[in-house]
């Protein structure tokens, strides 16, 4: 896997950097879980793969801080550091149970299981539809500003003729033009 992993990943970075001008980084790993931590840890230009032997997984992931795993935010790793836990390998040594009554049922075994380097996310490998079109919308609106005032009679020059809906009163004051 990994000669071939390397390969790809090259590839990829060399399409890139040509079509786009971008350098990137890159990683290849067992699951989508350690590629996404290898690759943040990968500076532009660089490739990391990790093997799907256990031993790799494990050194890979063991001295990483407790914060880099998915779903150990800020407040996560600062209560596990309370007990000591300050890295992925001190979470593996802890035993499930003690993460759950710590975390809860849920956040302690998904934690827990993450930090052995297990990941349930399943890869699609076909690739995605096109996305569909998107739906017309619900109204439009266009805006046009007119150079001069065309209500005003003054500035258009025709006659004021009131609307045969409207009743102007015969001592209404003109009607005034707005400040420019």
């Amino acid at each position: 896997m990994a000669a071939r992993s390397r390969g790809i990943t090259e590839l990829v970075q060399l399409r890139a950097l040509a079509y786009f001008g971008v350098r990137s980084s890159a990683a290849v790993a067992g699951s989508p879980m350690l590629a996404a931590m290898a690759c943040a840890l990968t500076p532009l230009g660089r490739r990391t793969v990790i093997d799907d032997s256990p031993e790799a997984i494990s050194s890979f992931l063991r001295p990483r801080p407790v914060r880099e795993l998915p779903g150990a935010g800020g407040k996560t790793a600062a209560l596990l550091g309370e007990y000591g836990l300050h890295t992925v390998g001190d979470v593996t040594d802890v035993p499930q149970h003690t993460l759950q009554r710590l975390l809860g049922a849920r956040a302690g075994r998904a934690l827990h299981e993450h930090a052995q380097g297990h990941d349930t996310t399943v890869v699609d490998p076909t690739p995605a539809p096109a996305p569909a079109p998107a739906p017309a919308p619900a109204s439009l609106s266009t805006e046009h500003r007119f150079p001069r005032d065309e209500l005003d009679p003054a500035s258009t020059g025709a006659p004021c003729s009131p609307s045969p809906t409207t009743s102007v009163p015969a001592s209404a004051p003109p009607p005034r033009s707005p400040p420019a």
